[in-house]
């Protein structure tokens, strides 16, 4: 006992100086992991704060790039005939009748307004063809809104005329389906109902080229204008 109290007092300074130095180095050990903790876990942090940004930029790219294309998506209308500025018009929703008219300028003041429905919608790629007067509607562009309406008033006009075929309305095909008149007789009524700005009466029809007493016999009963 009394030799290592004399090694004690002999080597004392030694001693405490190690444990000092195993102290410090423990310390230093357990400084280097804590350290090394709170590094990883600001990593993870950072990591996770820049996926969620990512994410966020993607979504937000998204939304916009789908807003863009929305605006770019147009709805085009061909105006035609009896308008101030005919042509190809562009709306970024399908437009009505009104919407259309104000773009070419309006109507003529030939155009009768009573045929012409305002608030019919037009959809992409359609022509709005609005008649001068009493200019027929041509069959290949209807006026939106008004095709029922079309129809009953022909269908009206046939049974007054006791199913006869008008020479000032009809078309090609219609005379046609007259007896003796092929398709160059029935061209050849027309071009002479234009020279004449429309039969007067029936027996003007002996004005065309090709029709006789015997044919317009034929046909007097079954036309009128």
């Amino acid at each position: 006992m009394i030799q290592i109290k004399a090694l004690y007092y002999r080597y004392r300074n030694q001693i405490w100086f190690s444990l000092c130095l195993v102290l410090f180095g423990i310390g230093l050990l357990i400084w280097w992991q804590m350290a090394q903790s709170i590094t990883t876990t600001e990593s993870k942090n950072i990591t996770t704060i820049t996926a969620n940004q990512k994410k966020e930029v993607h979504a937000s790219s998204a939304s916009e790039g789908s807003a863009i294309k929305q605006k770019t998506q147009q709805v085009i209308v061909d105006v035609k005939g009896g308008v101030h500025r005919p042509g190809v018009y562009y709306f970024h929703k399908e437009p009505i009748v009104a919407d259309v008219l104000s773009k070419a300028g309006g109507m003529l003041p030939t155009v009768n307004s009573i045929r012409i429905n305002l608030a019919a919608c037009l959809t992409n790629g359609q022509v709005l063809y609005i008649p001068i007067g009493n200019e027929q509607q041509p069959a290949e562009y209807p006026l939106p809104g008004n095709v029922q309406k079309e129809r009953d008033s022909t269908a009206t006009k046939t049974d007054s005329n006791d199913g006869k075929i008008n020479l000032n309305t009809a078309s090609i095909t219609d005379l046609q389906n007259l007896p003796g008149i092929g398709e160059k007789r029935a061209q050849d009524i027309i071009n002479e109902r234009e020279n004449l700005g429309g039969f007067k009466s029936v027996t003007d029809l002996q004005e065309v080229s090709g029709i006789g007493e015997k044919t317009f016999a034929k046909l007097e009963p079954l036309v009128t204008v």
